[in-house]
Parts: structure tokens; sequence; C-alpha cells
């Protein structure tokens, strides 16, 4: 896989850390946040290849996220990747967003997997609009 802009989101130190290990350990560029402040302040500084994010963020929950990129950042939906123990609460919001969600926990190759999805469906979608 080529080297992408990566962007990880979660306020789990050991998780942050341990998905940029695995995420560099691919030669991708790997930026991390932990709150709603970090996301919004690198957000604002560039693009990422793809979005890697916790959905259970105080402050930023998957939809309080998704509605932030909407309105700032639209063109990264489509690369977004939600990382989750648990779905119940948010089950209505990912059926109607269609965000791909990988459950926690996973290793390294069901990451790659994850992210090789959300870059072909990007592109996949570029192509066709």
């Amino acid at each position: 896989m080529e080297r992408r802009r990566i962007l990880v989101v979660d306020d789990d130190a050991i998780v942050l850390d341990a998905v940029a290990m695995m995420l560099s350990a691919d030669n991708h560029e790997v930026h991390t946040a932990s709150n709603r402040a970090q996301v919004l302040s690198l957000l604002e500084q560039g693009s990422y290849d793809v979005i890697v994010s916790d959905l259970r963020i105080p402050e930023l929950d998957g939809p309080t996220f998704y509605r932030e990129l909407k309105q700032r950042r639209p063109d990264a939906l489509q690369r977004l990747l939600f990382m989750t123990g648990s779905t119940p609460a948010f089950s209505d919001f990912l059926e109607e967003t269609q965000v791909p969600v990988l459950t926690k926990p996973f290793g390294a190759e069901d990451l790659r997997q994850a992210i090789r999805r959300v870059l072909a469906q990007h592109a996949s979608a570029r192509h066709v609009g």
C-alpha cells in the first residue's frame, strides 16, 4: 500500500498510540488527536487520505464529529472510518451515514483491510461523481 496521510482520533492514549504505531509501521504519515480542539486544529492545517476516529469521544462522539466534518470538510466524509467497542447507541446514525466501522479489539491486518476499503470506496466515488 502506498504511503498515505492518516489522522487517528481517540481519547484513549493506549489505543491512539497502538493504532498510530500500526499505521506508522506501514510507512504512513500519521497524525493523532485526543480531543475536539486538536482534531479541529489538524483539519484546518490540511487534508487526510483517511480519518480513523473512535465513535465515543467526550465532546466529539461519532454524530458530532460527522456534523463537524460535514460543515468544515465535507470532502472528508467519504474518507472516514469509525472504530468502537460497541455500536448499539449509534446504530441508527451508522446505518444512516454508512460510515464504515472497525470493531475493537482489532489487529494490524484488520486495520489495513479497513483502510484499503475506505480508500477504494473514496476512489470509486470520485470516479462516479
